[in-house]
């Protein structure tokens, strides 16, 4: 990808978020979109060229195991400020150095008119409706990919909306179709959950589980309107609407709820712990805790971790640290910093593994067109480089992991 323009930047995903959530829910639209998916991405392209925040960022379920490509001990050059030709980020992050390219991840890519998902075997082709594919995640039959189709704009429920199943011999298998906010696995790798988006305004949310090697397990549950899933823990469900957090067991007849917790996250290691933020509903500002679930109840949580007014996070792959906004936490020692990209760039959507973190900068160019392309950081050490990705051919696209 490195600095060639593209058609769409993977901002249209924005328009999906209701909250914070406990996904790497980044819903990317690929190139040849329709004209108004085209509109709802030119729109949403922020000051900083980037997403807005939408919440924490990732899974819960553990990253394929990659070799982390050999870095440069770079030093990031001095903050720059803005100018009437210029964004600050975008002047910032190309005058990174050049650093190896991306390794290979499962991910979504535009390849002419479909769209596609590579995995280190396979390249599988979606539904020719698909125009977003996100959500890549790993269960223990294959990974699974949730998608969109044409003509979605994000002004409501997607009808087409999907969910499939990749299964390790390269094998497509559609799990559900129709309008869903949010979709998680549970921690054996064998079920997997949604919240299905009910009819009509004031509708309540159905929480569906399915067997994922027993065709027809199934268990529904109902919530109320708003009710998002953000993952699977050792207590059950976890859940938010506008103003609460809480667990639900299957077949359990309470549902604790997590008090003053805005939003949360399952750490990819230990579904018994999560990150969660502590705050009011109003107040932009929120304090970050690990919570042991055993202690849901007593209401006990480990120290403070950090406070501050991003609602963005995300976790890495071995629950060691976490990026919330552009500032390291080390889980474990409870250091915090360094503060990634001198605080530009708030969006650290993907790891690369468990010390590189990557984000996305977008930027509209001359004439219409965008420039995009990703920087990698070590979180240990808060050096950024630029990290091209190797693409099939000139007409690919990555649009999301």
């Amino acid at each position: 990808m490195d600095e060639r323009t593209r058609d769409l930047p993977d901002s249209t995903s924005r328009v999906l978020q209701k909250g914070r959530s406990a996904r790497n829910r980044r819903p990317a639209v690929g190139w040849g979109g329709t004209g108004v998916v085209v509109a709802v991405a030119a729109a949403l392209l922020g000051p900083a060229g980037q997403r807005p925040s939408a919440g924490p960022a990732h899974s819960g379920i553990p990253s394929p195991t990659v070799t982390s490509p050999a870095t440069s001990p770079s030093t990031s050059p001095a903050t720059v400020t803005a100018t009437p030709t210029g964004d600050p980020l975008m002047m910032y992050a190309t005058k990174l150095p050049m650093g190896s390219p991306i390794a290979l991840i499962p991910r979504a890519e535009k390849r002419g008119t479909v769209v596609v998902v590579v995995t280190a075997n396979h390249v599988v082709t979606l539904p020719v409706d698909t125009v977003m594919a996100f959500d890549l995640t790993s269960s223990g039959e294959g990974l699974l990919v949730s998608t969109h189709a044409y003509g979605f704009t994000g002004g409501g429920p997607d009808p087409e909306q999907a969910l499939h199943l990749i299964r390790p011999d390269g094998r497509l298998t559609t799990l559900h179709k129709g309008p869903f906010d949010g979709s998680a696995v549970d921690p054996t790798g064998k079920k997997f959950a949604i919240a299905e988006i009910g009819e009509g305004l004031g509708a309540p949310v159905r929480i569906v589980i399915t067997s994922l090697s027993e065709p027809g397990a199934t268990v529904r549950h109902t919530e109320r309107e708003a009710t998002r899933l953000l993952g699977w823990t050792t207590q059950g469900l976890l859940m938010s609407d506008t103003s609460r957090t809480w667990l639900w067991e299957p077949g359990a007849s309470s549902e604790p709820e997590i008090p003053s917790v805005l939003g949360a996250s399952v750490m990819p290691t230990d579904p018994g712990r999560l990150l969660v933020a502590i705050g009011t509903v109003g107040n932009p500002r929120s304090c970050y805790h690990l919570l042991h679930l055993s202690a849901v109840r007593g209401r006990q949580m480990d120290p403070e971790l950090t406070c501050g007014t991003s609602s963005d996070w995300t976790v890495s792959p071995d629950s060691r640290r976490a990026v919330i906004g552009s500032t390291v936490v080390d889980l474990a020692s409870g250091r915090v910093g360094p503060e990634l990209m001198d605080n530009l760039a708030t969006r650290f959507g993907h790891w690369e593994d468990s010390t590189h973190v990557l984000t996305h900068i977008v930027d509209p160019a001359p004439k219409g067109q965008i420039v995009d392309f990703w920087v990698r950081c070590d979180v240990s050490t808060g050096a950024c480089e630029r990290a091209p990705i190797r693409t099939s051919n000139n007409t690919s696209a990555v649009i999301d992991w």
